[in-house]
């Protein structure tokens, strides 16, 4: 058995027969305490996995208490050791959620069963926490928004993504409904309805979605709609994502663009492209093959000033493929922002 402990009691004979049980089991103990203050100090610099905890300490703070402090501020989970089992005594440290309880005197083989089972705990929940907390960090740096909410609509979290976008703190959050949240309005300006409904089987994604906030301008925004269960199956809520419509359009007008110039570069005929002022921004290879000019003759120019180019190939041949329509001639159009 392995693990460090801290022994919280405030009469060094029994502390002292403590510490030599625990070695005895291959615990570290790495420090003794008598009031919470020493506690304190112990926790902050031997960080230990367990305390073991008195009731009965000297000092304004008793061993509940001081207990309770170390749980809320180190996550540092107790067992604890009293002389007393009356009712109210064991109502009140039951409430502490400690990890053992002893009753002294207590045998050899009670407190090594205790301890055992305390520091398999302890690591077990040091480890969900560390994983909570890599987890938190992962959903915190999502760049969509997320949102988790109860089957009847109430917010448990959002991200940081969501603050900035909705214009509101987690902590402000919690517990709101979420329509208080989401004013999400159609193509057809009609309210959307969240959650959209009970049982779903699969996601719900919905395009270019309105979202109107208090004291910004109406967004466009793309929003997905997944069910959560608990370990038994049941859906116990919901999980909303949200992005910027814009992205995506941008993302596809990428993709339609790259499209775009592979079926203007592959095209079989001669074809030439114009921007909006006249000038020649491209030419593709079947052009350049059947002119032979090379392309950095074409491009900047514009049909005149290839009329009346001294080179025959320019003024005769090319213009006359592209006048007599044996080439295609098309027009870029400006990309604007919004």
């Amino acid at each position: 058995m392995t693990g460090k402990v801290l022994i919280v009691e405030d009469e060094p004979i029994v502390a002292l027969d403590l510490q030599q049980e625990l070695e005895a089991f291959g615990i570290e103990v790495v420090a003794l305490a008598q009031s919470a203050d020493e506690a304190l100090m112990a926790v902050e610099e031997c960080q230990p996995d367990l305390a073991l905890m008195d009731l009965h300490i000297i000092g304004s703070l008793d061993g509940i208490q001081t207990a309770r402090l170390l749980r809320d501020a180190y996550q540092l989970p107790s067992v604890f050791l009293t002389a007393y089992s009356d009712d109210a005594t064991i109502a009140r440290a039951v409430r502490e959620m400690p990890y053992g309880y002893l009753t002294k005197p207590f045998q050899t083989r009670e407190l090594k069963a205790t301890l055992q089972v305390a520091l398999h705990k302890a690591r077990v929940d040091a480890g969900v926490r560390k994983a909570h907390g890599k987890m938190a960090a992962t959903v915190d740096g999502m760049h969509e928004a997320l949102l988790t909410v109860t089957l009847a609509g109430d917010i448990q979290f959002m991200n940081t993504s969501a603050e900035r976008l909705l214009g509101r703190s987690r902590e402000h959050a919690a517990g709101c409904h979420v329509r208080e949240l989401l004013d999400l309005r159609d193509a057809r300006n009609r309210q959307v309805t969240i959650p959209a409904r009970h049982g779903m089987a699969a996601p719900i994604e919905e395009f270019g979605l309105k979202l109107n906030v208090a004291g910004k301008m109406p967004l466009l925004v793309d929003m997905a709609i997944s069910p959560f269960a608990d370990g038994a199956g049941v859906q116990t809520g919901y999980v909303i994502t949200m992005r910027k419509a814009e992205e995506r359009v941008r993302s596809q007008a990428v993709e339609e663009a790259y499209n775009a110039t592979d079926l203007f570069e592959s095209a079989p005929m001669a074809m030439v492209q114009l921007d909006s002022t006249g000038h020649i921004v491209r030419v593709n290879q079947a052009l350049v093959k059947e002119s032979g000019v090379a392309v950095e003759s074409l491009i900047g120019r514009t049909l005149t000033g290839l009329s009346m180019d001294p080179d025959p190939r320019i003024a005769g041949k090319l213009m006359h493929r592209l006048l007599q329509g044996g080439a295609t001639v098309t027009t870029c159009r400006p990309l604007v922002s919004h």
